[in-house]
C-alpha cells in the first residue's frame, strides 16, 4: 500500500513541475510578444527609428529575452532558442541604422518565431506526458 501511495505522490510531483514549466514558458512568450508588440507599435509610429524611446525598448526586449532565454533553454529545445535572440540583435542593428523597412522586417520575423514557440509550447494532454 505504501508503494502504490508513493508512486502517486510522485506522479503527482511530476504532472505539478510539468504544469508549472508549461505556465513558466506561455507567460514568458507571452510578455515576449507583449514587448515585441509594442516596439512594433513605436516603430510604425515614427519616421525616425533612432530614438532613444525605440533604442530604449529594444534594449529592454533583448535584456528580457537574454534573462529569460537561460531558463528556457532548459526547458526547450536550445537550438531553436537562439533564432529569436539574433532575430532581436538584427532589429537592434536597424534601430541603430534607422532603417526602419528592414526593422520591420526583423520584427515580423521576430514576432513570427514567438508566436510559433508559444503554439508548440501550448498547454495540452501531449506536452504533459
Amino acid at each position: 500500500m505504501k508503494k502504490i501511495v508513493l508512486v502517486c505522490l510522485i506522479t503527482a510531483l511530476l504532472f505539478a513541475i510539468v504544469i508549472l514549466e508549461q505556465i513558466f514558458v506561455d507567460n514568458t512568450l507571452t510578455a515576449l510578444i507583449g514587448k515585441i508588440d509594442n516596439l512594433d507599435y513605436e516603430i510604425s509610429n515614427t519616421e525616425n527609428i533612432n530614438t532613444k524611446k525605440i533604442d530604449d525598448l529594444a534594449s529592454d526586449l533583448d535584456s528580457f529575452w537574454t534573462n529569460k532565454e537561460k531558463i528556457m533553454c532548459l526547458i526547450i529545445n536550445h537550438n531553436d532558442l537562439n533564432k529569436v535572440g539574433e532575430q532581436i540583435k538584427k532589429v537592434k542593428v536597424y534601430v541603430l541604422q534607422n532603417d526602419k523597412d528592414g526593422c520591420v522586417y526583423e520584427i515580423e520575423t521576430l514576432k513570427f518565431y514567438a508566436e510559433s514557440y508559444r503554439h508548440v509550447m501550448e498547454i495540452n494532454f501531449q506536452n504533459l506526458m
